[in-house]
This record gives C-alpha cells, sequence and structure tokens, in this order.
C-alpha cells in the first residue's frame, strides 16, 4: 500500500509540474472566485437549490392531500379546506383549492419562480383516483386513459411516496418490517 500512495504523491507533483510548464491555468474552486460569470453561477445553483426545495415541499403536501381526501371521501365526500384534513400550505405558497361533489383540486403556487404544482382526487363509480403533477403556464384540461388520470399536456408526473415513508423518514419501511409485536 505504501507503495501506491507513493506512486500517487509522485503522479500528482508530476502533473502539477507539467501544467506549469505548459503554462495551464488552474482555477481556484467555484466559490472562492470573484466576477460576473461566478455570482451568475452561484445564483443559477442557489435558484436550482431553492426550486428543488419547494418542488419536495409541494410533493409532501400533495402526497398528504391526496391521501387525506381519499380517505375523507371513503367517510362521507371530499373537503375543500385544508385545515379540516390537518394540513397548512408552505409560507412561501399560495394554496388554491376547488371543490365539487364529484373531484377535489388543489393548485400550489409558489411566490417565487414558475413552477406550479397540482394535485386532483376525482371519484368515478365510487372510485377515487388521483394524480399530482409540476408545470408552468396555465393548467389544461386533466386527461383519463383507462382507469388513470394524466396530467394536462405540458406538465409532468410527480411521484408521491407513501405515507409511511414521508412521516419517518426512508427507515420507516425498514423499522415496520422488524416490528415485533
Amino acid at each position: 500500500m505504501p507503495v501506491a500512495l507513493r506512486w500517487s504523491v509522485v503522479s500528482v507533483l508530476a502533473l502539477l509540474g507539467l501544467a506549469g510548464l505548459v503554462q495551464l491555468p488552474l482555477a481556484p474552486p467555484l466559490a472562492s472566485r470573484t466576477g460576473s460569470a461566478t455570482d451568475r453561477v452561484l445564483a443559477d445553483l442557489a435558484s436550482q437549490e431553492a426550486s428543488q426545495d419547494a418542488r419536495a415541499r409541494a410533493t409532501d403536501l400533495l402526497g398528504r392531500f391526496v391521501g387525506g381526501e381519499i380517505t375523507r371521501y371513503f367517510w362521507g365526500g371530499f373537503t375543500g379546506y385544508l385545515d379540516v384534513l390537518g394540513l397548512d400550505a408552505p409560507e412561501d405558497m399560495q394554496a388554491q383549492v376547488s371543490e365539487s361533489p364529484q373531484r377535489v383540486q388543489l393548485l400550489l403556487i409558489p411566490r417565487e419562480g414558475r413552477e406550479r404544482f397540482v394535485a386532483l382526487v376525482e371519484a368515478d363509480n365510487s372510485v377515487p383516483r388521483s394524480v399530482a403533477c409540476r408545470g408552468e403556464g396555465d393548467l389544461g384540461a386533466f386527461v383519463r386513459r383507462g382507469d388513470q388520470l394524466r396530467c394536462p399536456r405540458g406538465w409532468q408526473p410527480l411521484q408521491l411516496r407513501p405515507a409511511s415513508l414521508r412521516s419517518a423518514g426512508s427507515n420507516a419501511a425498514i423499522n415496520s418490517t422488524t416490528a415485533t409485536f
């Protein structure tokens, strides 16, 4: 092992020496650079991180909304109020709930960014069906293909996690299989 480490150190030093001979510019790490190009890259990275965080929070809320509405449907019908389901919209998002006797929809509109999130729960022949989507622009009509609801044109489906994984993290599935009674 010491021989391999020695060769690694020698190789790295040789590459640095070669870079110096051919005057290859070595750039410092991104966070320590200055200039407008670096500022733009860092701003883009911060924006992407904020978008991913908003998407994760919206996906979690939409999953709990869908589960709560399906449960409510079997107990007497949909509800148009998040507080009845024990839910609150994130502070940085506007929530719009629309309800009719056979369907309920939650639309989440972040105060920043263009991406929007929607979940629809619909009852067809006493069977609730749901879909959650993300997209930009106007929300079009939902499409039914066979027994499944599909997102409107130009919108992408969101994968909703099961409630057991949302509430206790990814170890919930492992813990539930090793529980003893």
